[in-house]
């Protein structure tokens, strides 16, 4: 093993489970699995075999990530109590990455055109007739988040580029993008927030709904829906 610090990233938020070690700059090791059920199971196996197969044991890490959200509820719930635990355990601090952020990012990275002051918004179907919305612009080559709100559908984003499963649902002449982003955005994202010594423990690695009525919201939606997962 090297010096550089060892991050693991963990992803239940998009509608899959996800995992990354990312080491210096290297992304040592990655894998996605599609589907939002057995999240739990299913991310606790792949951080076994991720080790396993890198090597790595629980005390070489150095950091944990993970997506704080917004998004779907209970894939929020479980990436960040896992990230939680492990921090606990293994006595190590935590970074959460906002999967809005996450999204600008992607984009930004495949976006053919890379000008300085582009804005992206990022949005997301959070149903109830509304979109959780992140606005960010890139700023010298680096992506600085500049608001994060819940906006109605056909609510009006004004942006050089909108990305995510809700550009359909708000009004905009921007260029549209939709990507999958998974736990290697969010390792990117996450290490020079820990460089720069922001990670955090565990106790205030905290996800982020937007929606302050999110449980209500779960009960009330999971009475009409038992199946479906609820975002908030």
């Amino acid at each position: 093993m090297t010096n550089s610090p060892i991050l693991i990233a963990f992803d239940t938020v998009f509608d899959q489970c996800s995992i990354a070690i990312l080491q210096g700059d290297d992304v040592i090791y990655t894998k996605t699995v599609a589907g939002g059920r057995g999240q739990t199971e299913i991310i606790l196996s792949m951080l076994d075999n991720a080790l396993k197969e890198t090597n790595i044991n629980l005390s070489d890490v150095g950091v944990w990530a993970f997506n704080r959200g917004p998004g779907a509820f209970s894939g929020i719930r479980i990436n960040t109590a896992v990230v939680q635990a492990l921090s606990i355990a293994n006595n190590s601090p935590c970074v959460g990455v906002s999967s809005l952020m996450t999204l600008a990012y992607m984009a930004y990275e495949q976006s053919a055109q890379k000008e300085q002051n582009m804005t992206i918004t990022a949005v997301m179907d959070a149903r109830q007739n509304q979109v959780y919305a992140g606005d960010f612009i890139i700023d010298n080559g680096t992506l600085i988040s500049k608001d994060e709100y819940l906006l109605d559908y056909d609510g009006v984003v004004q942006a050089d580029m909108v990305v995510g499963d809700g550009v359909d649902l708000v009004q905009t002449n921007a260029q549209k993008m939709v990507v999958q982003p998974t736990a290697q955005h969010i390792a990117r994202l996450a290490y020079p927030l820990f460089i720069k010594g922001e990670a955090v423990t565990a106790e205030h690695a905290l996800p982020v709904y937007l929606r302050h009525n999110a449980w209500k919201t779960l009960a009330e939606q999971g009475k009409n829906n038992p199946t479906h997962q609820t975002n908030q």
